[in-house]
């Protein structure tokens, strides 16, 4: 596995509030008045007296001098203002929005089926083996899955049946999911979470990548990290060709019950890298591959990617920022083989992914999001488990299933309620959990972006 080491980002996201305020306005007016016209009265006339001689004589002048009356216009004066100051009205806040309780998802309505195949690409001579795990028809039936091991010890599933294609529910066509392990790992690493995926209505494929599997490791038989790198999300790209390829004896049943607009791609670890360099195209010493453009999402699980030096890491910054689908990157805090800094820190600086969201569990590491811890407790109830492989758990088991680690239990509520809602949020009418609508709990540090 991987070993990098990074820092911790936290991000927070603020939502104002807008409020309205309503101005009050008045007016006002006058009117004007007249005075009545009046009649002028006549007086009456008298007969003049009988005329007698005087000597004439001329009367004082009495005309008064002429004066100016004195100026009685008052001096123009300006009414006092008498506008009340404009006030505003006291600011109140609309009262916010309930959050909703966070409630794990559980189990979908659906009961979940696995058959495994065998898918070769030609160009590449390269067996693939796959397994299938979809909804099954109401009724459908079978024995309790077992995931085997080379060496014949197994894991038996507490939920999930073996199956074949016959049985998936007719309620499909389905959208697809892509799910790659990390580096020495194997195609059920992570039972709980692809079987969760399928119950809520999704078929979802995870593929053995031969040269890089436990198995390969076993042996001795491992690629070179080129080739690894290279085959890794060319195998992606090969098992989603295959599951709409109706000529294809391994896959024909599945065909019509998955539906080629919606497909999502997700994994851990160096399946993490995977996850991302399908969408964004890579390329190195072994190879090309080309951005696939039929993705619509990415739900990346620890990735592996590296500091950006171009010399070292499996991705450099510019071909993260290349990736523009839809995405859901989580993470452990406490993860020492691919820690969120640089890894996560990269992919959500450089990606032009949107909506892109990024859980981190708290106290959760490498191997929370594995079936590892359940390996733990399983593995030693078989009759004569092999020594070997009770090592390797228990080894694996230090990073995740540790005194102080994020119980496994709440890791399984976590990243399934996230996932399924994210993908339920992009391929259907569903609601991504957020800190928009969703109380997050304290054991989760959420962003979005």
């Amino acid at each position: 596995m991987c070993r990098v080491t990074w820092q911790h980002l936290r991000m927070r996201r603020l939502t104002p509030l807008l409020v309205s305020i309503a101005v009050v306005s008045a007016a006002c007016a006058g009117s004007d008045s007249a005075e009545p016209a009046t009649d002028d009265s006549v007086a009456p006339v008298t007969e003049p007296a009988p005329a007698t001689d005087q000597p004439p004589t001329d009367p004082p002048a009495t005309d008064p001098p002429a004066t100016d009356p004195p100026a009685t216009d008052p001096p123009a004066t300006d009414p006092p203002a008498t506008d009340p100051p404009a006030t505003d009205p006291p600011v109140t806040e609309a009262p916010a929005e309930e959050l909703a309780a966070f409630t794990p998802i559980g189990d979908g309505p659906y009961a979940v089926g696995v058959q495994t195949i065998t898918i070769t690409d030609v160009e590449r001579d390269r067996p693939l083996t796959v397994d299938v795990t979809f909804p099954l028809a109401e009724g459908a039936t079978g024995e309790p899955q077992r995931y085997t091991f080379i060496t014949g010890d197994y894991y038996e599933s507490p939920r999930a049946v073996a199956a074949t294609a016959d049985q998936i529910s007719p309620d499909g066509p389905f959208p697809l999911v892509v799910y790659t392990h990390g580096s020495g790992g194997l195609r059920y690493i992570h039972s709980d979470y692809t079987e969760t995926i399928a119950s809520h209505g999704y078929v979802v494929v995870a593929a053995d990548h031969t040269g890089n599997t436990a198995v390969d490791q076993f042996l001795e038989q491992q690629d070179d990290g080129a080739t690894i790198a290279y085959n890794r999300p060319r195998d992606v790209q090969v098992v989603i060709d295959e599951m709409f390829n109706p000529e294809s004896l391994e896959t024909v049943g599945f065909v019509a019950s998955v539906d080629p607009e919606k497909i999502a791609v997700t994994g851990h670890s160096l399946g993490g890298y995977a996850t991302y360099a399908v969408a964004s195209g890579m390329s190195n010493a072994a190879g090309t591959v080309e951005a696939d453009p039929r993705i619509d999402a990415l739900i990346p699980l620890a990735p592996a990617l590296g500091s950006g030096d171009p010399d070292t890491s499996l991705l450099t910054d510019e071909q993260l920022a290349q990736v523009d689908v839809p995405t859901l990157v989580m993470v452990g805090t406490d993860d020492t083989s691919t820690p969120p800094s640089p890894n996560v820190d990269r992919a959500v600086e450089f990606t032009q992914s949107s909506p892109l969201y990024r859980v981190e569990l708290v106290a959760a590491e490498h191997q929370s999001f594995t079936d590892v811890c359940d390996y733990l407790e399983f593995f030693p109830t078989l009759e004569n488990p092999t020594q070997a492989v009770l090592d390797t758990i228990e080894e694996s088991a230090a990073e995740g299933c540790s005194e102080g680690d994020m119980p496994i239990e709440r890791v399984k509520d976590i990243t399934n309620t996230f996932a399924v809602s994210f993908l339920d949020s992009i391929f259907r009418d569903g609601e991504m959990v957020t800190d928009d609508n969703t109380e997050i709990p304290d054991d989760v540090i959420f962003a979005a972006k």
